[in-house]
């Protein structure tokens, strides 16, 4: 006869086992969405000090859409600001910064972007769902 604390672990070890290969069977059987089947990309954001006329930012945009891995490139209006997305595999801050630098003409600093924030529910949706991605043996 077993006693009781050693039948209520054997209960719960296997409640935990049983909603883990559960959740494992829905990691794997579930459909990707069109997001998750895309590549990562990151958002790199630069100020930039110098001065640089209308033709000069112009150029300096399409330079920078034209490297390997950038997939959008903007420099607002006063010349100041470029947003850069990009694949990481494909380039780094450090080439984009190089490049943004129009051979030593401009100042480039890297803006750090806010990496929190929002509404509680969805970071337990996106703690949710990157638990899931974790469990994906298909990627």
């Amino acid at each position: 006869m077993e006693n009781k604390p050693m039948k209520t672990l054997k209960t719960i070890t296997l409640f935990v086992l049983v909603g883990f290969v559960g959740l494992f069977g829905y990691a794997n059987i579930r459909q990707l969405s069109i997001s998750e089947k895309l590549k990562a990309v990151h958002l790199a954001s630069f100020t930039l000090k110098g001065n640089l006329n209308s033709e000069e930012k112009l150029a300096l945009e399409k330079k920078v859409s034209a490297l390997a891995g950038v997939t959008a490139c903007s420099v607002n209006r006063e010349g100041n600001i470029v947003s850069v997305i990009f694949y990481p595999e494909q380039t780094n801050e450090t080439t984009l910064a190089s490049l943004l630098s129009n051979q030593g003409k401009l100042t480039v600093t890297q803006k750090q972007l806010a990496i929190s924030g929002g509404c509680p529910v969805h970071k337990v949706n996106a703690n949710f769902s990157a638990f899931v991605a974790v469990l994906d043996i298909r990627n």
